[in-house]
């Protein structure tokens, strides 16, 4: 059937008064025999006898853009054919007529403008919104409407991927300053637009490289820990409220165990196991749970005091071992609680913005959070000597990332240690 293909034939177009002149431009005709029928019109293209294979029916090899003249019609052939196909498969009576109408509305159809780079971001949320949680989800979103917002003050919203260069990017990021954003919080924008430009370019709709050298690195300011005299204050202080007590025993947990609010909010009864170990006489327990966050396994031992607050709540929630708050309530209700609990050590806050460094201090109560307690159960596992590795497993990070966010907090411990073993 695709023999029909050799019906299409190019040719110039030839009047007595162009004979002699070879560097004249002549119209490109289209000759399509079918059913016994020819088909014949200009293409849109004028060629010179000299630059013209008429054997080949093509402009001449090293011709001035003649590649991109003999690829529209290659093209063009392949549109020809592929209406016929589709005509005779369909049962269309086709004539001279139809075929010219056809051709012209397949031109328009391949010439619309592509989507716009906004369109292509909307699709790969989209796309993303099945396979990641939510909150990831919107903090997707939201970059997304970061850059549109920064390219609509620049006038620039018809961007397209090849204007994504490290200029931009760089101008972008004096925007996410002048809003009010910190260098992290600029550095995770930057990460997710990344994501998008890749995977774009994974599709093929664009080539560029460029932004990808472009770079705000993430700045580690001083890590919010709660001492241990300071873990007792929190246990000892006495709440009338169980809305501040949930709150105060959900911040205990992550302070016995390291855990991320989402994995301790995600906790069934099921998820805890009795372990004994040969030669051991006493029973422990663990928290084998998969986490939110990275999807990875661990194995969480659990302190006596853990233990004493997953018994707290049995029963209370079904199958969840602890309190089902929503995040933001119950560190909006630990500021109330540091606050009773007397945790008035003055914190130093840094935000990083740019080149510059703002610090300033205040009481710890203020920036109390579940986090924090994440944190406390690192730093004091490390002054009381317990391996990096080992606490690294806990927590599901890797003792690199481990390393590199709690080196600066174990200075007392590093003092006593110098003190007790070097002597000049």
């Amino acid at each position: 059937m695709r023999a029909v293909s050799k019906s299409v034939r190019f040719h110039l177009e030839r009047r007595k008064k162009w004979e002699d002149d070879k560097d004249f431009p002549r119209p490109v005709l289209v000759n399509f025999n079918y059913q016994a029928n020819t088909f014949h019109t200009t293409v849109g293209i004028k060629v010179s006898d000299r630059n013209w294979d008429y054997n080949r029916q093509r402009v001449k090899v090293g011709v001035a853009i003649a590649h991109h003249i003999n690829q529209y019609l290659d093209k063009l052939t392949e549109r020809i054919n592929d209406i016929y196909f589709v005509s005779v498969g369909k049962g269309i009576v086709i004539t001279n007529t139809y075929l010219l109408a056809q051709i012209k509305k397949s031109e328009a159809e391949e010439s619309k403008p592509l989507k716009t780079i906004w369109e292509y971001y909307s699709d790969f949320l989209e796309t993303q919104r099945r396979v990641i949680k939510s909150t990831t989800y919107n903090s997707s979103a939201m970059s997304q409407r970061r850059f549109k917002e920064f390219c609509k003050s620049e006038g620039k919203l018809n961007i397209t991927f090849d204007d994504v260069t490290p200029g931009l990017l760089a101008h972008y990021t004096d925007y996410l300053i002048r809003v009010g954003n910190t260098n992290n919080t600029i550095h995770a924008h930057l990460k997710r637009l990344r994501r998008f430009l890749n995977h774009t370019k994974k599709l093929k709709l664009h080539k560029n490289d460029s932004y990808k050298e472009f770079h705000v690195p993430e700045r580690v300011g001083v890590i919010k820990f709660l001492e241990w005299a300071e873990v007792k204050q929190l246990m000892n202080v006495q709440l009338d409220s169980l809305k501040e007590q949930r709150a105060r025993d959900l911040l205990l947990f992550a302070c016995f165990t390291g855990m991320r609010h989402s994995d301790m909010r995600a906790l069934k009864i099921a998820d805890i196991k009795c372990h004994q170990f040969e030669g051991i006489e006493d029973v422990f327990y663990a928290a084998h749970i998969r986490q939110i966050k990275t999807s990875q396994e661990i194995v969480v031992p659990l302190l006596p005091e853990a233990y004493a607050i997953i018994k707290k709540y049995e029963g209370w929630y079904e199958d969840f071992a602890l309190p089902q708050t929503c995040l933001q309530k119950v560190n909006e209700a630990l500021k109330e609680v540091g606050k009773k609990a007397g945790l008035i050590a003055m914190q130093k806050v840094e935000l990083f913005r740019g080149p510059a460094k703002e610090t300033r201090y205040v009481e710890k109560w203020r920036v109390l959070t579940t986090h924090v307690g994440r944190r406390t159960f690192v730093t004091i596992s490390a002054t009381k000597g317990l391996p990096i590795n080992v606490v690294a497993s806990i927590t599901g990070q890797t003792p690199a990332i481990t390393m590199k966010h709690y080196m600066g907090v174990v200075n007392a411990e590093k003092f006593k240690e110098l003190i007790a073993k070097v002597k000049f």
